[in-house]
């Protein structure tokens, strides 16, 4: 994927010239003495190249390039000091843009930016940036684009041209943080980011497996691009570049359930397969009957599986049994793990009630309690404590699961269906 145009860069240097110091007609004889001390050495081209300097100039400002290009040609055979050479290329330059000739302008560029007389040569560095680039000489792209950068030029698509020089070279820090540069121009001027840039961003850190990355810039996404299809889209990167475990896809499965971004048989039936795993029968059950209804898979889909956890909750007996248990137990394990059964079946309050007994009674798993707790209150639509539960949980990677939970919160086309 490419973030900026080739043919963007040409075109304005075409139309808008180049700026110069002196015109041919200007420049002084070559016989002319040097100017008094300390005022600079006056420009000096024989009369010859003059006339003819001067025809391509008039010629090229009335745009008849044919002559412009008979006339300069002329000029360029009669070149014999560094002056003469230098009004060359500032007239070579626009008639090569004109004529959309790169390697013509390369070369005049090249001129230009070697001479200290040279205005403007902040715009020319860019220019010629964009050249190697599409040469394909990205370490000479690099050079100057930074130059360019350095010397204070100010254009929006020289954050883009370095961010995806700096991909084209492999190094997918550098050129998000160019990236970066251009999302909070974008945002300075009150103008929107493209989502495409997210989408770079996102694929080339989770290509570095840099998961914090990939995690930041799914938020940033999220917060312009709220999308159902967005959020399940983030989730599922977070996930895979997380390498979370069984527990931690769980968490993260409960979050597309809760924010309706389970999209078809497949996202159920892996949720529901690992629901199973870790010993939650209910939630398996719930999952699967909830998908149906749905219409996200047929009837009968998952038969087996549903079965399987049809058994296993009979076996089990009913979550109320387990109530009683878990109260009179020494440390809050059981009331967590009840809390996790009513959780993934739904009923979000007794889910409150017994999470809230686990971390009252210790010796839990805080994180991981708190991370569910806060689930449960959304459930319930209680969304403030919910956050506060989310802000209790610290350690990665259940905490990057938190502020997911948290941005979805604050986010009012889908935090204000938090209890449904």
């Amino acid at each position: 994927m490419s973030i900026v145009s080739k043919a963007a860069l040409t075109a304005m240097l075409a139309l808008g010239g180049v700026a110069t110091v002196a015109t041919p007609a200007t420049a002084a004889p070559v016989q002319k003495k040097k100017g008094k001390e300390g005022e600079a050495p006056a420009l000096k081209v024989g009369e010859d190249f003059r006339k003819a300097a001067v025809a391509a100039q008039t010629a090229l400002q009335g745009g008849d390039t044919a002559t412009a290009e008979t006339q300069l040609a002329a000029a360029e055979a009669l070149i014999k000091n560094d002056d003469e050479k230098y009004f060359a290329a500032q007239l070579r330059l626009p008639l090569e843009a004109r004529k959309k000739n790169v390697p013509g302008m390369k070369n005049a560029l090249d001129v230009l930016l070697a001479d200290p007389r040279t205005q403007d040569k902040q715009r020319l560095m860019f220019v010629r940036g964009d050249i190697a680039r599409q040469e394909k000489d990205y370490a000479g792209a690099l050079q100057y684009l930074q130059q360019a950068q350095q010397a204070g030029y100010q254009d929006e698509n020289l954050p883009l041209m370095l961010a995806q020089t700096h991909f084209d070279m492999n190094n997918a820090q550098a050129g998000v943080a160019e990236l970066e540069k251009a999302v909070q121009a974008k945002k300075a001027a009150n103008q929107p980011v493209p989502d495409a840039w997210y989408d770079l961003a996102v694929a080339k850190l989770y290509g570095a497996k840099d998961s914090a990355g990939v995690s930041k810039w799914l938020k940033m996404q999220l917060n312009d691009y709220p999308t159902a299809k967005n959020w399940r889209r983030s989730l599922l990167v977070y996930r895979d570049s997380a390498q979370l475990d069984n527990q931690g896809k769980l968490d993260l499965f409960r979050l597309m359930r809760q924010t309706d971004s389970l999209a078809d048989q497949n996202d159920y039936l892996e949720y529901a397969d690992i629901a199973y795993r870790v010993g939650l029968p209910f939630e398996t059950k719930a999952v699967i009957e909830e998908g149906r209804q749905k219409g996200k898979m047929p009837a009968t889909a998952l038969a087996q599986l549903h079965n399987d956890a049809v058994t296993a909750i009979k076996n089990e007996g009913s979550l109320a049994s387990l109530e009683g248990p878990a109260k009179s137990a020494a440390n809050g394990k059981a009331a967590a793990q009840l809390g996790d059964a009513y959780l993934g079946s739904g009923n979000y309050a007794k889910a409150v009630e017994f999470y809230k007994l686990g971390l009252q009674k210790g010796g839990v798993n805080t994180e991981e309690v708190n991370l569910r707790l806060g689930n449960a209150l959304v459930g319930v639509g209680n969304r403030a404590e919910a956050a506060t539960a989310f802000d209790a949980v610290k350690a990665m990677p259940k905490a990057e699961i938190a502020t997911f939970w948290k941005q979805w919160l604050a986010t009012p086309a889908t935090g204000a269906t938090a209890a449904n």
